[in-house]
């Protein structure tokens, strides 16, 4: 890969779908960003993922406020997958390619951070800590449980893969890809993992940025045992279908089987047992059972 350069075009894109007010807020948070020398030459590109095209009035009002240029792109087919293909279609020949999701806030440095990480290591892809912010006090067992703790690493940290809610990827690399995002991932969990674990395989080296913050918005549908339950068993079928992917349907279904029902029974057997523990020690065992019950559906094909 290359070594260190400046980075002159930096294409920030969005997947966007029905947050209008959360859409708006993070256009204008990305228009502050700040850099302590000259500013690189940034665009901002929103896909609409929205067939009726709830973005778009959104992306015309900021662009009468925004010192930054927008381009707007509308991929009416649902999915988060085909939304960021879209949106890196759209950016063109930017040298780097930056992702943050539409219910997320960066912080003022956030890209200049992401910039400076990646001048000092010579990183293909650099990416951050993702912070939640509840908007409704969180149950004490969401917390005790650490559900929705951010990772944390040292920076400069070698990274196995990368996430597209805080993340700079070199331009050239996706643009050599003959595929870029799975658009079979139809339940949004797991394409950027893939992705990014593919590039990792060509070459691509992944750091960590830990001053590279952004906020993420957890609204009270998420902070449930319900999206919990859901989101491992989400979490479940991407492993799978990643790991198919990597070593071929036929090894990797036979891992899978035996890990699901591994993970299953195991969780199961936990959560009946654990009537004296904390909630959070019974989600985390129903987690577990979710998480293999996502493996053996991985098999058959869902992802």
């Amino acid at each position: 890969m290359d070594s260190c350069e400046k980075p002159q075009r930096v294409a920030v894109c969005i997947a966007s779908y029905r947050r209008p007010e959360r859409l708006l807020a993070l256009l204008g948070a990305l228009d502050a960003q700040v850099f302590e020398g000259e500013r690189p030459g940034i665009l901002l590109v929103v896909a609409d993922n929205d067939a009726e095209g709830s973005a778009r009035a959104v992306c015309e009002e900021a662009v009468q406020r925004l010192s930054l240029p927008l381009r707007y792109a509308s991929e009416p087919r649902k999915g988060i997958p085909f939304a960021r293909n879209a949106a890196v279609a759209a950016a063109g020949d930017a040298e780097w390619i930056a992702f943050i999701d539409d219910d997320e806030i960066p912080e003022p440095r956030w890209l200049a951070t992401l910039l400076r990480v990646q001048s000092q290591t010579g990183a293909d892809v650099v990416t951050g800590p993702v912070l939640p912010r509840f908007e409704r006090k969180p149950m004490p067992w969401l917390v005790q449980g650490g559900f929705f703790a951010p990772s944390r690493h040292p920076t400069g940290a070698p990274m196995e893969t990368a996430f597209t809610n805080n993340a700079l990827v070199r331009g050239r690399i996706l643009a050599e890809l003959p595929e870029l995002f799975d658009e079979r991932f139809t339940y949004g969990v797991g394409e950027d993992t893939e992705l990014f674990s593919r590039l990792a395989a060509r070459g691509a080296r992944i750091v960590w940025a830990d001053d590279a913050v952004v906020h993420e918005s957890v609204p009270p549908s998420r902070a449930c045992t319900r999206w919990l339950l859901r989101r491992g068993f989400a979490v479940g079928t991407a492993t799978t279908h990643i790991a198919r992917r990597r070593r071929g349907a036929l090894r990797a279904g036979v891992a899978a089987l035996l890990h699901g029902v591994f993970c299953v029974a195991k969780g199961l057997a936990g959560a009946a047992l654990s009537r004296r523990d904390t909630r959070a020690a019974r989600v985390r065992w129903l987690q577990l059972a979710a998480f293999g019950a996502g493996r053996l559906a991985g098999v058959a094909g869902v992802c």
